[in-house]
């Protein structure tokens, strides 16, 4: 019997990944540099859908704050976890940018 574990084609994408207010203690996985405050999953599901990553979100919360209400969204897998999550903070950075 063969157990599969997740889907390996895919990322999960919590926002505090994307959150420079986040210690890397609280789950941000990015250089501050590049990361964005207060990312809200629409704002990663729209910055996904431009890079062609095909977003899907999902209502689970983060294991480690299971009492917050939060969402997270899986993308396809396009490169490194951490290459695809900075393309996606800059997404956003960029589409912030334009609406500003």
């Amino acid at each position: 019997m063969t157990l599969i574990l997740g889907d390996r084609d895919r990322v999960i994408v919590y926002c505090c990944y994307l959150d420079s207010s986040k210690s890397e203690s609280r789950g941000r996985k990015i250089p501050k540099k590049y990361a964005v405050t207060s990312p809200k999953v629409e704002e990663i599901v729209q910055a996904a859908s431009q890079l062609g990553l095909e977003p899907e979100v999902e209502e689970k919360v983060h294991p480690s704050w299971w009492w917050e209400e939060t969402s997270r969204v899986l993308v396809k897998k396009v490169g490194s976890k951490r290459s695809l999550l900075i393309a996606i903070a800059k997404k956003i950075q960029e589409n912030r940018r334009a609406r500003s």
